[in-house]
């Protein structure tokens, strides 16, 4: 049995598999029996097989999923009122198209940093290269002149021979540098602190709550479209919300509700929706669509969200070539120019 959730590729693998199983006429029982044939993994297999023993023995799919112990609170909750209102195939649907949000947002967030933390890797070699390798040919240079580097140089230089010296310290640092950054990217609980981190930071907390309101938009949808009431689906979506402030307009949301107020108002005056949004998801109720309208703002934030990563990974890029750049020169110049002036002085 894996000890860790599934992946969201994985549940959207799942979620598309048996929406489609279902809607061609096909049980649930029957369906998950035709997956763990097909599983061409082990760890699939296995779940799969808890799964079916546990829904031939209870016939219940909440029980069953429980008992796998690698599904979310919220997609074993949804399933759950899929089942209960008959609307287990389109249940599916949503959560799959939900948990394909999940991993686009997550996939964006990861492509628009892994270039320019490849790029600073690079940048920063070099660099390591020059202080380590360049500098005491340059020293050597200046002592067959008579001569010393300047004090820019000098500590250069020392800094240099500190990493030689120390050089073991420094590879297990850079090791655990890496691990950390694994950690940060990899898993639930380093996603989870490093979205805590960018919330904190002035440049990315506009994206961060982005992101939130999209994940309340498409768990919204998904809520709804499974037969949820408004309050039921409050309860299970601030689940998938891991930001405390965002956390608190869904709370107050929530209570204008409970005090008679209408849905897009609540949302409006809790400060998660506002204008076209807000409008959007009022007209939504009132035709009877909100789930739907629901669903096109989570489209829409994702790919704002999109763009402003696009934007910010075009900003670093840049920035970081020209910073790692000018340091170099720097350096290079501290030992150059007093080379040069030494040269022409004897010719």
């Amino acid at each position: 049995m894996k000890e860790k959730n599934m992946t969201n590729q994985e549940l959207i693998y799942l979620c598309r598999q048996l929406s489609m199983l279902l809607k061609a006429g096909i049980s649930l029982l029957e369906g998950i029996s035709i997956l763990k044939e097909d599983a061409d993994t082990k760890d699939g297999k296995k779940i799969l097989s808890v799964i079916y023993d546990e829904l031939l023995e209870s016939g219940d799919i909440q029980s069953a999923l429980e008992k796998a112990a690698v599904f979310p609170p919220y997609f074993i909750h949804m399933v759950k009122m899929g089942d209960l209102s008959g609307n287990l195939d389109d249940t599916f649907a949503s959560l799959a198209v939900h948990y394909e949000r999940e991993e686009n947002l997550s996939g964006s967030i990861r492509d628009a940093l892994t270039y320019p933390l490849i790029m600073l890797g690079m940048l920063s070699a070099v660099l390591l290269v020059l202080i380590v390798k360049v500098m005491p040919v340059f020293d050597q240079v200046f002592r067959e002149l008579g001569m010393e580097m300047g004090g820019a140089a000098t500590a250069v230089l020392r800094l240099g021979n500190g990493l030689r010296r120390y050089a073991f310290l420094f590879l297990l640092l850079f090791f655990l540098l890496a691990l950390g950054l694994l950690y940060l990217t990899r898993t639930t609980s380093g996603r989870i602190r490093l979205r805590t981190l960018a919330r904190k930071l002035p440049f990315s907390r506009g994206l961060m709550y982005d992101t939130s309101c999209a994940r309340f938009a498409s768990g919204m949808s998904v809520a709804l479209k499974s037969g949820l009431d408004t309050e039921e689906s409050f309860d299970l979506v601030t689940r998938l919300v891991d930001d405390p402030a965002f956390c608190k307009k869904i709370t107050s949301a929530r209570e204008a509700i409970q005090k008679g107020e209408d849905f897009s108002y609540a949302l409006n005056q809790a400060g998660i929706f506002s204008g076209m949004d807000a409008r959007m998801v009022a007209v939504g109720f009132r035709s009877g669509e909100a789930d739907t309208a629901l669903s096109d703002i989570a489209e829409r934030l994702q790919a704002k969200t999109d763009e402003k990563l696009q934007n910010l990974a075009g900003l670093l890029e840049p920035s970081l070539v020209a910073l790692l750049s000018i340091l170099v020169g720097l350096i290079l110049l501290s030992v150059m120019l007093p080379l040069v002036n030494v040269m022409s002085a004897i010719g």
